[in-house]
């Protein structure tokens, strides 16, 4: 390379998806790239209706739209191969199956945190194939979306973490912190205080 010429600038990975077969059966999946409101509801609905569990996985708005998400997914039915799939734009596009609701979550324990920008929350429950799409379902229902989550399945038991926010970045009110937990108490089989 000459001395004159600039240097080539580092560029941005492509949005889209990759899909890398893991261990065990299971399927390592990342998805970059612009994701609108609702994205992970539409996503895990769509895993959900061709019966792929979600083992693992994380994602986080980093600017604007974009998102960076990585999960490891186990097909229930080995008949679906998740290297077949475009997971961005099943994220992008996808539909909710018209069986399931949120009022079939069960859950076992859930901690509310809110702070000065979003409204956390711990939720530990047994697993059940659409459990994510389900709980996704009731934040929308209050106008909350993930700026970031967290998931984990083990065995039959799963501890997701959400940190959500209103539509824009906008911060949660307490009147909408506190439906939220109404909400998760009835879902716990607990009363109000």
């Amino acid at each position: 390379m000459d001395a004159a010429e600039p240097s080539p600038k580092p560029t941005a990975p492509a949005a889209g998806s990759q899909v890398v077969e893991a261990e065990a059966g299971r399927y390592q999946v990342r998805v970059q790239g612009a994701l609108t409101v609702g994205w992970a509801g539409r996503l895990a609905a769509s895993l959900a209706a061709r019966r792929l569990n979600v083992v693992r996985g994380s994602g986080a708005r980093r600017g604007g739209h974009v998102w960076e998400v990585e999960m490891l997914v186990e097909p229930l039915d080995r008949s679906v191969d998740p290297r077949a799939l475009d997971f961005l734009a099943l994220a992008q596009e996808g539909q909710a199956p018209d069986h399931l609701d949120e009022a079939s979550v069960v859950i076992d324990t859930f901690v509310l945190t809110r702070t000065a920008t979003e409204l956390l929350v711990d939720v530990e429950a047994v697993d059940a194939l659409g459990f994510l799409d389900r709980l996704l379902r009731v934040f929308a229902l209050y106008g909350l979306f993930p700026r970031e989550l967290r998931l984990e399945t083990r065995g039959q038991r799963v501890r997701d973490q959400f940190r959500l926010q209103g539509l824009g970045g906008q911060v949660p009110s307490l009147q909408v912190c506190e439906a939220v937990g109404l909400r998760l108490r009835a879902l716990a089989g607990t009363e109000a205080p």
